[in-house]
């Protein structure tokens, strides 16, 4: 949701658009994300890439929390085609990006990456990147006649907050534009061995036994 700070409103009315609502006079508290008014609003990619070349562009982080992301298959799938448990090498290459929730890719170089990087570091004192690769190869005893595979659940972080974007010249009418409920998402590099790795396996399927053995 965007936001836009007038200078001067002596005569205040709304213009609800693109998830603009109220207005906050020059000066009020920052202490939590700001409202205002707007005639016509930038669109959330536009306000980000233009912390690039505003006079000023922060991020005012508002919660950090890790979890573990969703289970997911890494690696393929071995099949035991041999009449007793044998052993096999699965090797696998599991990638963790960054993402957000306003759907604006990030990349490292990204100026309003960058600003966010440096403010949830420096508030949470923890470390965040783009993107992170886990490869290794793991050794698993698959009993005759089954399937196996690894299950994976990332190490991950969550970051939520606004960014705040201060212009010499009026952008879109006005001096100040807000982003506010911002949050991005990724792997967790201070506990990277918070998620699991598991090992699955089932036995064939007719069609499976079929196609592998």
């Amino acid at each position: 949701m965007r936001f836009a700070l007038r200078t001067t409103a002596p005569a205040r009315r709304v213009a609800r658009s693109a998830g603009a609502v109220a207005a906050v006079a020059l000066g009020a508290s920052l202490m939590a994300a700001p409202q205002s008014y707007a005639d016509s609003t930038p669109t959330t990619r536009e306000l980000l890439d233009a912390c690039s070349w505003a006079d000023s562009c922060e991020f005012h982080p508002q919660s950090y929390s890790t979890y573990t992301g969703p289970n997911h298959q890494v690696g393929a799938t071995a099949y035991n085609c041999a009449s007793q448990t044998n052993q096999h090498r699965i090797d696998w290459s599991d990638t963790t990006a960054s993402t957000n929730s306003v759907g604006v890719s990030i990349t490292a170089s990204a100026k309003f990456w960058e600003v966010y990087e440096v403010s949830v570091e420096t508030s949470y004192r923890h470390d965040w990147t783009t993107s992170h690769t886990d490869t290794e190869s793991d050794t698993v005893n698959i009993p005759a006649g089954y399937k196996g595979w690894i299950e994976r659940g990332t190490a991950k972080q969550k970051a939520t907050g606004w960014y705040e974007i201060h212009f010499g010249t009026r952008y879109y009418g006005h001096y100040i534009w807000y982003v506010n409920n911002y949050e991005s998402t990724g792997f967790n590099n201070d506990a990277p061995k918070a998620g699991y790795v598991n090992f699955k396996d089932a036995k064939m399927t007719a069609a499976e036994r079929a196609a592998h053995c």
